[in-house]
């Protein structure tokens, strides 16, 4: 079984503010993107990690990882203008990288889809994605539950029309995977027909193929907003991240 793990950080992050992308700011001393790569990329479960970035920042993200890992040939593709054109582009190269010139019927390839704004995944987590996707052959995703109540608004913001069972909701997170060639065939799907998705479940929801949730981690927040950053310093420096 071969493992690859897709990490996206072509999105421009502007609500955390700055004049950068957001994967360069460092958190206790570490870019969320080398952060991000290096949970990935030393975890037993992993085979192979691909970067997909902003054209403009292809080099920069190429410097960074010769300087983390001198030895190490880490792929950094070209994104697009979505979170889902660059998921797209990531997995057709990882299909143009690692596809042996004679396919084998009996490795399974497995692919895990990765935001690196979360730079602080549990590698315990990796390894209950990729052990729940080799054993039950569907989509799989990490989730938490929400604590908060949870109400629909109309179009423009101004008044509730339903408030949402709290106990049926959850906040998902990634990374989020499956089987490669389903996950592929997936996106390529949604590309043909225009369809715009929130994350890479829903490219398999909308396939028909199964999917499921495991427990999610409350450190593998998405950094977004400065209050996030604050969290994740102190996340850090409490050296909770197993």
């Amino acid at each position: 079984m071969k493992v690859y793990a897709l990490v996206l950080a072509a999105g421009k992050g502007t609500r955390l503010g700055g004049d950068e992308n957001k994967i360069f700011r460092a958190i206790g001393g570490r870019s969320m993107l080398e952060r991000s790569v290096d949970i990935l990329f030393k975890c037993v479960d992993v085979d192979h990690v691909v970067i997909v970035a902003d054209e403009d920042e292809i080099g920069r993200v190429e410097l960074l990882m010769k300087e983390v890992y001198p030895d190490e040939t880490i792929p950094v593709i070209k994104g697009g203008a979505s979170r889902q054109e660059s998921a797209l582009a990531g997995l057709l190269a990882i299909e143009r990288l690692y596809t042996p010139s004679v396919p084998s019927d009996h490795e399974r390839r497995i692919v895990l889809i990765h935001d690196a704004a979360r730079c602080l995944l549990p590698r315990g987590l990796v390894s209950d994605l990729v052990d729940t996707i080799a054993k039950t052959y569907s989509g799989v995703a990490p989730a938490i539950a929400v604590t908060d109540t949870i109400r629909l608004t109309d179009e423009r913001g101004e008044s509730i029309r339903q408030t949402l069972p709290r106990k049926r909701l959850v906040a998902m997170q990634t990374p989020q995977g499956a089987d490669f060639d389903i996950m592929l065939k997936a996106a390529l799907v949604a590309e043909e027909e225009g369809a715009l998705v929130t994350d890479d479940l829903e490219l398999l929801i909308r396939v028909g193929y199964p999917v499921r949730l495991i427990r999610g981690d409350e450190r593998n927040l998405k950094i977004t907003t400065p209050r996030d950053i604050v969290i994740a310093e102190t996340i850090v420096s409490d050296e909770l991240i197993l």
